[in-house]
């Protein structure tokens, strides 16, 4: 009934995808054990979420324009399903569904891959690595606080020295919004324009509004290092929603100063995102590494609700792609640091073959097998990082050792060999 095609596979992936070699997979692993650690540390258990959640559902707080930025199914029963966008939206799911307000607070992590539709350009993403973490029915400050904290430790331990964190906050921009008298299309284009970083765009507006609160709103939105700078450039408004978000920074602010975080944190009042569920404080993370922001996250507490229980909420994400582009490779090195021997030996027994190899894995050897005669044997060893290629006798009683490293060869008994890389 079908003839079948005898057309050619396409060779080559949907654009926004990639594949991961083993170097770069094992690395990336590395880096989310680090993180997990710091995570498990302050009591944050992993859960793990469905890929694809109804459309509607993965809509609630996305924003308007955000319906362009989903990939959407239609679901076997007919249902408008989508691939996640994030992580926050399905785990505030999995609070209002589960969790029951005598549990709070709880504490959750996770490490998955989102997906966001996008233009047709190279280079550009469609599926996001995430590691972050969400603090579920924690209304006082001091939440923030913590989660700020374990984001610190976690950049500290990934050897990151000159990150910087930026603080912000959702009253402050509505309040500075309210202070220029700005109607509600005004307001929600100035929200626009910072969310895309667009400052042309907001002081040629609000030029043609007043001038002189321009000027003095383009120097607010400035990033900060002390917090008592911004302070006193809003000291004169007297928006009692500017009052209440800077009062709120400066609690979290003068905390982490303590801590020791200070020099890493900067006062942002232009960071502002994309989702609408955030609804008071905001942060963003960056590293010399890159110019792409590697992190970010805030409070979230009315988002719960959507789907049932009225809980606060506060977390933060992190791209383990964008981590793993700006981290310094010699943080992988003690990792890594494991003998790995290329075994050949053509025409040989291949069950004492096999056994040989697991004694060598017993002593703490990784070993990759090359079962034929290989003219490249120590180039193809060479490319998969080994310490050494050994050739193995009929006898198998003795090895022919290069040492990869040295250039050093020798002959040398299995056992001897055994017990002098073993366990290293």
């Amino acid at each position: 009934m079908f003839k079948q095609k005898n057309d050619n596979l396409v060779i080559k992936l949907p654009y926004g995808f990639r594949d991961i070699f083993p170097v770069e997979s094992q690395e990336r692993r590395i880096i989310q054990d680090l993180i997990r650690e710091s995570f498990r540390e302050w009591g944050y258990g992993e859960v793990k979420t469905p890929v694809v959640e109804f459309t509607k559902n993965i809509s609630a707080g996305v924003g308007d324009k955000w319906s362009n930025k989903l990939i959407n199914f239609l679901d076997i029963d007919g249902s408008l399903i989508s691939l996640r966008t994030d992580m926050t939206i399905p785990i505030a799911r999995l609070a209002g569904m589960r969790i029951k307000k005598d549990q709070l607070p709880v504490r959750f992590c996770y490490f998955a891959n989102s997906f966001r539709q996008s233009v047709l350009q190279a280079g550009v993403k469609r599926v996001y690595c995430q590691g972050g973490l969400e603090l579920i029915g924690a209304k006082n400050f001091m939440g923030d606080v913590e989660i700020l904290t374990i984001l610190n430790t976690v950049l500290r331990k990934l050897s990151f020295k000159d990150y910087k964190i930026g603080l912000g906050h959702i009253k402050l921009i509505d309040g500075l919004c309210q202070w220029l008298k700005l109607n509600g299309k005004q307001a929600k284009f100035i929200k626009e324009n910072l969310v895309q970083k667009n400052f042309v765009n907001i002081e040629n507006l609000l030029i043609e509004i007043d001038r002189g609160k321009c000027k003095k709103f383009m120097s607010i939105i400035k990033p900060h290092k002390n917090i008592n700078d911004v302070e006193a450039k809003i000291s004169d408004i007297g928006i009692e929603n500017i009052k209440q978000g800077i009062k709120y920074l400066k609690k979290v602010y003068d905390i982490l100063d303590g801590l020791g975080f200070g020099k890493n944190i900067l006062i942002d009042l232009s960071i502002l995102r994309e989702f609408d569920y955030y609804t008071a404080l905001l942060f963003e993370v960056y590293s010399g590494g890159t110019t792409d922001m590697i992190g970010s996250g805030g409070r979230y507490d009315g988002l719960i609700k959507k789907f049932g229980s009225n809980i606060p909420a506060t977390g933060f994400a992190l791209d383990l792609d964008l981590l793993h582009k700006s981290m310094d490779n010699s943080i992988f090195k003690p990792y890594l640091e494991s003998n790995k021997v290329l075994l050949y030996g053509p025409n040989i027994d291949n069950v004492e073959f096999i056994k040989l190899a697991k004694r060598l894995q017993a002593a703490g050897v990784n070993v990759e097998l090359l079962f034929d005669k290989n003219n490249e044997a120590e180039k193809l060893a060479k490319e998969k990082n080994c310490n050494y290629i050994c050739k193995i006798n009929k006898n198998l009683k003795n090895l022919a050792v290069k040492n990869l490293e040295s250039g050093k060869k020798d002959i040398k008994k299995v056992k001897e060999f055994i017990d002098e890389i073993g366990k290293k």
